[in-house]
């Protein structure tokens, strides 16, 4: 199943009743691409309810990461939150937490979110990427094969955004699609360099070379901003160290 992006409005009721249909006994639901039909968007779909259902999982707080201006900050979503919702949303880890303070964590590059209450006072929200959403951690899911790796990829960008002014900006301006791509560019290098590590991780290695040669030639645009993306970052490092 699939939400379809007919609309950004958030009122936009088609939405709604997408997510409506896909949380009925559920908190939160991971909708992967189906790229046989051409889609291209992955969906975090949460449910925050008046009250527990015990069924499944049952949210009552996300925290993730928007950019304000040309920093990063954090950001919290509950059913306080002032409806209805659409902004944008920044690479990094989104985290859907329970009454008890347990969470499922996910890992994304950035997208949009909408949020909505319905007739039955439950908030939904959908977000919505043009990049993969990962599934990281937590009680109630199995962690994506490539979460470590989109995690260390964000821990070796968060270098040059500690200690190099204006490496926030170039991250910040990039586009999720084009993050991604930088993804995939920095595991082809790694593996590129490291033989024995290309061995071990065969999976790892024919993943990065279906997704460069389907994003290079699919989204040629975006893969060039990647490369110019990392080029930057690196150069503002080499000054940093000079």
């Amino acid at each position: 199943m699939t939400i379809e992006q007919q609309s950004s409005a958030p009122d936009d009721s088609r939405w709604l009743e997408q997510v409506g249909r896909i949380l009925a006994n559920l908190g939160f639901g991971l909708i992967e691409p189906d790229r046989t039909r051409g889609d291209e968007a992955s969906h975090l779909a949460v449910a925050l309810r008046l009250q527990p259902t015990l069924q499944h999982f049952d949210p009552e707080t996300i925290d993730y990461w928007i950019t304000d201006g040309a920093r990063g900050r954090a950001a919290r979503l509950d059913r306080e939150t002032h409806l209805p919702v659409i902004s944008d949303f920044s690479w990094g880890q989104i985290s859907v937490i329970d009454r008890l303070g347990i969470k499922n964590e996910f890992l994304s590059f950035g997208g949009t979110m909408r949020a909505q209450m319905t007739a039955d006072s439950t908030v939904l929200i959908d977000f919505s990427s043009n990049a993969p959403i990962m599934r990281w951690a937590g009680h109630s899911q199995s962690a994506d094969p490539l979460a470590a790796e989109v995690g260390a990829f964000f821990a070796r960008i968060k270098v040059p955004i500690d200690f190099v002014p204006g490496a926030e900006a170039l991250v910040a301006k990039a586009a999720p699609r084009t993050l991604f791509c930088a993804f995939i560019q920095y595991v082809r290098e790694r593996l590129t360099q490291a033989h024995a590590m290309r061995e071990a991780n065969r999976w790892l290695a024919d993943w990065t070379t279906r997704e460069a040669q389907r994003m290079e030639a699919a989204s040629n645009d975006h893969w060039r901003a990647a490369a110019e993306l990392r080029r930057q970052l690196g150069a503002v490092e080499a000054i940093a160290r000079e």
